[in-house]
């Protein structure tokens, strides 16, 4: 699905805002618990590049080793801020998502998948994971393919997409059918995928991956990314990888240059209500 509406500047600015609220609960709870987090993808860039958001950015990005998401999870499911929700791919059949999604109540960030939902979509920073990745080169291979096939298993068990190639439009469609149809429900689907994501867990391993990126296929970060270092966000600091440098290079390449103009936005989601935000 193809977003095109765009964002203006004032709604923009108070998204920003509420996601900083939603932020700075995040980081206390880690805190609070020694948990360690980082600051990722365009929140990272961000972070070196801007101090705070990238000005037409629309969402906050954290990212945590997987020992770390398991115990902020534990946390949330005895206790969290009456305020807040937090999502991951075990505890709501409906979420399509891989990683962990904190979420502000009473509020509506609806996109193009919101009607196929049970839950209210709302206000939210994304927490991804970063999971070991064994060193031997077939067995790497193995365990990013399957872990791609899965994560994305996930997605089409919930989600109709639309695609602009015909091509591919006919293969997801065949895909979200055959799914519908099989005697194997999404949750089982969900949780081979985190059962796959997780398989070396406890193993030594050089290298971490965040699976549901777009390129974990081409892309795995050594895990350097202790100690952490602190920077500005905003009005806050925030932890940042040691290895940053490496790690915005592989994903931006020269990243303190800006993108053309035209390039310098997000898509807005469908409808966006702040509520008493």
């Amino acid at each position: 699905m193809i977003r095109t509406k765009r964002y203006d500047e004032k709604t923009l600015k108070h998204l920003q805002q509420v996601e900083l609220k939603i932020l700075k609960y995040f980081i206390e709870v880690c805190e609070e618990n020694d948990l360690t987090y980082f600051m990722y993808a365009g929140s990272l860039l961000g972070v070196i590049r801007h101090q705070g958001f990238i000005p037409w950015d629309d969402d906050i990005d954290v990212i945590m080793f997987r020992k770390d998401f398991e115990k902020l999870n534990k946390i949330f499911e005895k206790s969290i801020d009456e305020k807040y929700d937090f999502f991951n791919v075990l505890n709501e059949e409906t979420y399509h998502y891989t990683w962990g999604r904190l979420t502000l109540k009473n509020t509506l960030f609806r996109e193009w998948w919101g009607d196929q939902v049970d839950y209210t979509p709302n206000i939210f920073i994304d927490i991804f994971i970063l999971d070991n990745v064994p060193s031997n080169k077939f067995k790497k291979f193995i365990h990013k393919w399957k872990s791609f096939a899965l994560n994305q298993l996930t997605m089409y068990s919930i989600l109709k997409y639309e695609n602009p190639s015909k091509i591919k439009q006919i293969i997801q469609d065949t895909i979200y059918y055959i799914l519908k149809v099989i005697p194997v429900s999404t949750m089982t689907i969900k949780e081979k995928c985190v059962k796959s994501f997780s398989k070396y867990q406890f193993e030594e391993c050089e290298e971490v991956c965040d699976f549901p990126s777009e390129n974990q296929m081409q892309m795995s970060f050594k895990k350097d990314w202790l100690p952490l270092k602190k920077a500005k966000f905003e009005d806050i600091e925030v932890c940042i990888p040691n290895n940053y440098d490496k790690i915005l290079r592989m994903d931006f390449n020269n990243y303190m240059e800006l993108p053309p103009e035209e390039s310098r936005f997000n898509p807005a989601p469908e409808e966006i209500d702040f509520g008493e935000y």
